[in-house]
């Protein structure tokens, strides 16, 4: 017993020297084993206290935290407003896109949410009103006859990145700017006149037209949220079609399946474009019903040119400026089918000037522009307008490349793309030839393409030109011998048939394929490399550079070849 009590004695002693404030009046009361006892059972009193007052301090923490965040937002809210107000005030350079910034787009990702993405949907557009209070007037109707059109169907995320990319980019922000410089800076000046906006020219690009195939909520909230951007901001009218989705058999074999989507496409396209030239883009149900600043469809001017982009197309700075130029060049060359802004051979190592446009029979799509005329057709040949028959087969695209649509014509093109395709996912092609496109070269520099003289462009002059110095480039046989030679000057490799084009072409790493009887990039059949990125080419040729020159050499347009003619001519083996 006397054992046992020593270390109680001790423990007391220990916790009195810990616990200094309970020996007090209270624990001298008594000694022996009553004391031991209430001295050993004081601790865990103690930590009975500490553990009630933890809920309590951890509350606090977390409304403290609230309130700071709370106010942190508020105060960037105010900061928001009163930088918005301090720029239309006109105290700095006015830049439409600076008033703005990019739209955050709240999209469902399961039904669970429907009712927060709905309020939030709903908080954005009083957003959005609030920073339109003072919109820019709308274009002039004379600026609206050359619409760019965007297909897309339910990747709304890919759509508002190409349409954030679309208002950067568009002209229509040079024509605000000017605005500003005359109006003195002050924004809030309604204009009356016109005379100023017309002496600016015209905008390729204007109104947009947005087609999107079967209802998509998502797709939807994009296309209103950017309607409002578009409109308030840069004073460009924005149009929405919805194509009903073409019901497609699909085939249960998956190796073939994938061509129900291409099919689905190509109809809803072909729709999208004859909505857009006959004008009923401009009168539909849905545009009656949201549009808050119409413009009665009837002074709407009929479309001249139609510029066509898809929801995963990513545009250049200087893509508008490229279509305007060439826009008359294609309104008055028959020989042309279209002009696009994209080179299928324009990854970064084969590419170097950005100033060259070239003419190519193959036609690359992935934005592109077409005249009236070859929608029509030309008054030359009025029944061979492309929506006489368009694509039936679906593959839209090499529909076109095939003879009997292309007639001959040739595209204009630059070599340093003013277009990226950047969409991987859910996509027609499955992917198909994508590890090439987003290696594609985007250029950075900004041409001002009005001011380049174009005229080379003729389609006899560039023959003729192009003729010379290809069949001036020294012969080699051997891919080492033409990387070698060609630092000192254009070289040239002959292929034989399209076997041997193929072959080579992988090895020099460039695009292999061929659609009727052309090779991809290729003009007449040659196929030019910057190998290096140098100042000179080397040359994939067929036969006839060393047979000499074919009678109808860059001048086939509206002439009755096939792909066999065109090989023969070419001087192709079989």
């Amino acid at each position: 017993m006397n054992n046992s009590l020593i270390p109680r004695r001790n423990s007391a002693e220990s916790m009195s020297s810990q616990y200094p404030h309970i020996n007090g009046s209270r624990s001298s009361r008594g000694l022996g084993s009553s004391g031991g006892r209430r001295l050993g059972s004081a601790p865990p009193q103690l930590r009975t206290v500490k553990l009630k007052n933890r809920p309590l301090a951890i509350f606090r923490i977390i409304i403290i935290t609230i309130i700071l965040l709370c106010t942190t937002w508020v105060y960037l809210i105010i900061k928001i407003a009163s930088g918005m107000n301090s720029s239309s005030s006109g105290g700095e350079a006015f830049h439409p896109s600076a008033m703005l910034a990019r739209p955050h787009i709240d999209l469902p990702k399961n039904l669970l949410s429907d009712i927060g993405w709905a309020v939030k949907q709903k908080i954005h557009n009083i957003m959005i009103t609030m920073k339109r209070e003072h919109p820019v007037p709308l274009l002039d109707v004379s600026h609206l006859d050359s619409p760019v059109l965007i297909i897309t169907y339910k990747r709304a995320d890919y759509l508002e990145r190409t349409l954030w990319n679309i208002f950067e980019s568009h002209p229509a922000q040079q024509v605000n700017e000017a605005k500003h410089t005359q109006q003195g800076g002050n924004l809030r000046k309604d204009l009356t006149s016109n005379d100023q906006v017309n002496s600016i020219g015209r905008i390729v690009g204007a109104p947009i037209i947005i087609s999107q195939d079967g209802p998509n909520r998502e797709v939807r909230a994009v296309i209103e949220t950017y309607r409002h951007l578009f409109e308030s901001k840069l004073g460009v009218p924005l149009y929405s079609l919805e194509h009903p989705r073409t019901i497609v058999k699909v085939d249960k074999n998956p190796k073939v399946s994938w061509k129900a989507s291409y099919k689905s496409l190509a109809a809803h396209l072909g729709w999208a474009i004859e909505q857009t030239f006959s004008g009923k883009a401009y009168d539909n149900y849905l545009h009656r019903q949201m549009h808050n600043r119409d413009i009665p469809s009837e002074l709407l001017p009929l479309p001249q040119r139609v510029i066509i982009l898809e929801e995963d197309i990513e545009i250049s700075n200087d893509f508008f400026s490229l279509m305007n130029a060439t826009a008359d060049i294609l309104d008055e060359d028959e020989t042309l089918l279209a002009v696009s802004a994209f080179n299928d051979n324009g990854k970064e190592q084969f590419v170097s000037d950005p100033k060259r446009l070239v003419r190519s029979d193959f036609f690359p799509g992935l934005g592109w522009m077409m005249a009236r005329s070859v929608w029509d057709g030309p008054a030359s040949h009025p029944t061979a307008g492309l929506k006489s028959n368009w694509a039936p087969g679906g593959f839209w695209d090499d529909w076109l490349r095939d003879s009997d649509q292309r007639r001959g014509r040739q595209i204009l093109r630059p070599e340093v793309s003013r277009t990226f395709h950047f969409g991987i996912v859910d996509g027609t092609s499955k992917n198909q030839n994508d590890e090439v496109l987003n290696k594609i070269e985007l250029v950075e520099n900004h041409i001002r393409w009005e001011d380049v003289d174009l005229s080379y462009l003729d389609a006899s002059s560039y023959a003729d030109s192009y003729w010379n110095r290809v069949s001036q480039a020294k012969l080699v046989e051997h891919l080492d011998e033409a990387k070698r030679d060609v630092a000192h000057g254009d070289v040239r490799i002959v292929y034989n048939n399209l076997k041997q084009f193929n072959k080579l072409a992988k090895k020099f790493g460039v695009m292999d394929d061929e659609k009727a009887g052309v090779p991809r990039t290729g003009y007449e059949g040659i196929v030019e490399i910057r190998y290096g990125r140098g100042e000179y080419f080397i040359y994939l040729t067929p036969p006839c550079i060393v047979n000499g020159r074919p009678e109808h050499f860059g001048k086939r347009a509206w002439l009755d070849y096939n792909k066999v003619s065109l090989m023969r001519d070419l001087g192709y083996t079989t």
